[in-house]
This record gives C-alpha cells, sequence and structure tokens, in this order.
C-alpha cells in the first residue's frame, strides 16, 4: 500500500477478511471545508432519515427498482432523475420552498441558489457567454453536505411521490422557471442519458406510448399533501 499523506483519509473503501489487504479512501482532508449539522433536531432527524433511505437503495441487498413519478424504475434510474431534480429545485429556487422539510433546511438551500446565481452571472460578464448555464456546471456538487441533503429530500419526496399527477403538477413550475433561464441547457438536461422515461414524460419532453400506459405503480413513498 503506497503512503498516505497524513492529511489523506484511511478509512477502508473496500471490506476485507482474512490476510487481504483494504483499499482506503485517500480523500485530501485538507481540501474538505468544515462539516456543518443543523443545529435543530427536526433537520437532523430529516437528514439521518434521507441517508438511511438512501442507503437502504444502494445496498449490496437493496431493491431492483423503486417508484419514480409514480412508475417503478430501476435503483440506476432513480439516481439519474434525483440529481435532475435537485438541479432543477436550485435554478428555480424558491418554488420548491414549501417542500423543505424544516425553515432551516430551506435557508441552506436559499444561499446555494443565490451563490450559484451569482456564479453563472460572473462567468457570462467574464467570458461574454449567453449562455453559462453548461450541463457540467448545472451537475456540479454541492460543497456543503447539509446543502445536499436539503435538496435531495425534496427530490426525493416529490419523486416517490404516489400520484403522477401530482408530481407533474409539482415539477413544471420548477422545470418551467429553470427554461426561463436558458431553454437549451434545461431541455438537455431532463434528457439526461440515464433518466427515466417516467421523469422525461412528466417533464413533457417524452411523450406516453401504448407500452407505457399501463406500467407497475408505486405503491411506497410520502403521502401526497
Amino acid at each position: 500500500m503506497e503512503e498516505l499523506h497524513t492529511a489523506q483519509c484511511r478509512s477502508p473503501s473496500a471490506p476485507g477478511s482474512g490476510g487481504v489487504r483494504l483499499s482506503v479512501c485517500g480523500a485530501d482532508l485538507s481540501r474538505v471545508g468544515p462539516a456543518r449539522i443543523p443545529e435543530d433536531a427536526d433537520s437532523l432527524n430529516a437528514l439521518l432519515a434521507l441517508q438511511g433511505r438512501l442507503d437502504e437503495l444502494l445496498a449490496t441487498n437493496g431493491p431492483p427498482c423503486v417508484g419514480s413519478c409514480g412508475r417503478l424504475v430501476p435503483v440506476a434510474q432513480y439516481f439519474v432523475d434525483l440529481r435532475v431534480v435537485a438541479t432543477l429545485i436550485l435554478a428555480s429556487w424558491p418554488e420548491a420552498s414549501r417542500f423543505a422539510a424544516t425553515p432551516a433546511l430551506a435557508q441552506a438551500i436559499e444561499r446555494e441558489a443565490v451563490q450559484r446565481m451569482r456564479d453563472s452571472r460572473r462567468r457570462t460578464r467574464r467570458g461574454g457567454s449567453k449562455t453559462p448555464y453548461g450541463i457540467n456546471s448545472l451537475l456540479s456538487p454541492m460543497e456543503s453536505a447539509l446543502t445536499m441533503g436539503a435538496v435531495l429530500g425534496i427530490a426525493v419526496y416529490v419523486l416517490e411521490a404516489r400520484d403522477k399527477n401530482w408530481t407533474e403538477r409539482v415539477l413544471r413550475p420548477f422545470y418551467d422557471a429553470a427554461l426561463a433561464l436558458n431553454r437549451d441547457a434545461f431541455r438537455r438536461l431532463a434528457r439526461l442519458p440515464g433518466t427515466s422515461l417516467a421523469l422525461q414524460q412528466v417533464l413533457g419532453v417524452a411523450k406516453e406510448t401504448a407500452s407505457t400506459l399501463s406500467p407497475e405503480i408505486y405503491i411506497r413513498g410520502p403521502r401526497n399533501g
């Protein structure tokens, strides 16, 4: 095993037993900002519940399919759907503010959304570009795990709702607001490779066909309120 710098993470990244040597994470912890922990119990509980849900889906013995927009889709597609919806939540903020689990988590998303808008405007001024919303920049990860959890919490709630029509009524305003920023970029995002047909239909970039009129309906998920 290579010698690690003292600032690199030594947490095992793969299980081992007996004489098998473990691989380690190796992440440079000197580049990781301080962890932000929500101060209120409700926010912390919401984030822990979200982590438990995602861990359940990613477990080796986890389900092969999960609900997205009222349909059962492969888990891999569901996680691509999450990325797309999380991006729409940020781009259209505060459209989704009423779905934040707590006011503190809504404030965290607000800070991130405002900062991303400032960054995009700064890139426009510096480069003279009229289209600063590239797919890579749209999908760039959030630096704060707190903010990421806050956004994903809303995305999970909306995607796993039982009623496809409700999900469509919720997501369309997010998508429309994003299109107002840059139509071409966000239409490409809606068709991101790996997204489920169910999400594309809800966003209106794919049509229902005879073969998709009666797929399995997902029966687990948050109630629509």
